[in-house]
């Protein structure tokens, strides 16, 4: 990726004709993909400027005949690199850079009441400590409030880091919707993850979403959520990610992880009892530590056939690794920025996938619809033997199963974990000449899918055009309390693992949800 070099000037004045006067001059080097909130980042980093406490405000001259161009956003950063790649000299096309005070008491404000008029229903919610510095703030737009409905109710949890200056913690909730991909719930900015901002978290969860049958959360194992989710929703099931109980096995064990992440995955996805313990034996033989550990965590937390409630595909918190990457580098935007940030992203998240619905012309999801082809693949080499109306025995090869229709289950499990026609079930569908449609889930059809994004995120209107109450105005909110970012570069990428960075070796998949 090439790197473009930039020429800043800062603490410059605007002339009545459109010319920066009487500034200093600092220099970065940049990837000609740069984002705005990288670009801001640099430029942070180079002159040292606190982006919690200040705004920067960039602008460039095209030519002596065109008001200075401003960069506020992904699209003017583009507009900008392909500009400066035509001329690539340190001095063409120079920023012009005016850092602000960051008037926190009118942004953050401002921006809440202003999101909670353009998008009605939706929960934005501000706490500050007791003289009058921000803590935390949790937003829940309308489309994902409305849209939960008709998405199955679990729930998946995680933390990040925010690499701004305010070194708080991004707390964010997601689920999958019909098509396979993610629906963002909820975010919260918190000054750190701990018991009290977990129970805040939740607490303006169930206030934005409310409790549903059938309800659960998926997360790594973090005591503060375990006990948020007691305290707020007593009694609902806390799943773990099985990829993070994996990482656990291979820090804590060290012998045998080439068999035991194959055999490990495998079991943890397994579809009935039989299956399980079978391979559980295997796991003991090579290892019975690692079983000891498994039995101890607790069978239910991460194993699909122990769960209580049906968690179907979502067996990892992989639908918010998936999110932080996304918004890797808008996490070192400040807390205002980073917040119409993720409201853009929805925004453009809601449009795109009302547009695939639309596009979608068979009765499931995108990502069902070829888990139920797969499935129809495999049906065509069984033999079907009807005992009475709904129960059918399966033949395929050596081994028998018996489908109940009528209770939607099949003895391999698949059928009634998964809550969609297994191979053995579309046998015996194909044999009575009866469809599919009645024998899948609702959570994963179009219909649904349609209805998750029936209320768009519409555009926020100008600042200037926002009608915020007098009371509003007033409210003083200061900016966080905490130290200064460390020294040098902010890391992007976490640390990866021995076995992760030797990953020839062996590979697995345990990928749940698309974007």
């Amino acid at each position: 990726m090439a790197k473009i070099p930039i020429m800043l000037q800062l603490n410059g004045n605007w002339d009545s004709c459109g010319r920066f006067r009487e500034f200093q001059v600092d220099g970065i080097v940049v990837d000609e993909n740069a984002s705005y909130s990288l670009l801001i980042s640099t430029i942070a980093q180079q002159l040292m400027i606190d982006t919690s406490k200040k705004i920067i405000e960039i602008k460039y001259i095209l030519n002596e005949h065109c008001p200075p161009m401003e960069i506020s956003n992904d699209m003017d950063v583009r507009v900008y690199m392909e500009t400066k790649k035509e001329n690539k000299n340190l001095g063409s096309y120079s920023l012009c850079i005016t850092v602000h005070d960051f008037n926190m008491e009118l942004s953050i404000t401002n921006e809440n009441t202003a999101a909670e008029k353009t998008y009605p229903g939706s929960i934005v919610k501000l706490k500050k400590t007791d003289d009058d510095c921000f803590l935390y703030v949790f937003v829940a737009i309308c489309t994902s409030i409305s849209g939960w409905e008709y998405c199955r109710p679990v729930v998946v949890v995680d933390e990040t880091f925010s690499k701004s200056s305010y070194k708080g913690i991004i707390l964010t909730a997601s689920t999958m919707d019909a098509a396979g991909t993610i629906l963002s719930l909820a975010y919260i900015v918190v000054d750190s993850e701990n018991d009290t901002s977990w129970k805040w978290f939740f607490e303006q969860f169930k206030l934005a979403y409310g409790e549903r049958p059938n309800m659960c959360v998926v997360s790594d194992r973090n005591e503060s959520i375990l006990k948020a989710t007691s305290i707020v929703y007593p009694g609902m099931p806390n799943y773990s990610c099985m990829w993070h109980i994996w990482t656990n096995i291979r820090a804590k064990f060290k012998k045998g992880h080439l068999k035991l992440s194959e055999l490990y995955f495998v079991t943890a996805r397994s579809y009935t009892l039989d299956e399980f313990n079978e391979r559980m034996s295997k796991i003991e033989k090579i290892d019975p530590h690692v079983k000891a550990y498994l039995y101890y965590i607790g069978y239910h937390r991460w194993s699909r056939v122990h769960a209580t409630v049906n968690r179907t595909w979502t067996m990892t918190s992989n639908i918010e690794k998936s999110l932080n990457a996304i918004t890797k580098y808008a996490r070192e935007l400040p807390i205002v920025e980073l917040l119409e940030y993720m409201r853009t992203l929805l925004e453009h998240w809601t449009k795109e996938k009302l547009l695939k619905a639309k596009g979608t012309f068979t009765y499931l999801g995108y990502k069902f619809n070829k888990e139920l082809d797969d499935n129809r693949t495999l049906s065509h080499k069984l033999r079907v033997r009807a005992s009475i109306d709904y129960i059918h025995t399966i033949i395929d090869g050596m081994k028998r199963y018996i489908v109940c229709l009528e209770n939607k289950r099949c003895s391999c499990g698949q059928f009634q974990l998964d809550e969609l026609p297994c191979p053995h079930a579309l046998a015996a569908l194909r044999h009575r000449d009866e469809s599919f449609e009645q024998y899948c889930s609702p959570y994963y059809t179009r219909v649904n899918l349609l209805r998750t994004y029936k209320i768009p995120v519409n555009p926020l209107s100008d600042e200037s055009k926002w009608n915020v109450p007098e009371h509003i105005t007033e409210e003083v909110v200061n900016p966080p309390k905490g130290g200064k970012r460390q020294s040098g570069r902010p890391q992007n990428e976490r640390y990866k693992t021995y076995d992760e960075i030797n990953s020839k070796k062996y590979k697995f998949w345990i990928t749940d949800f698309d974007v």
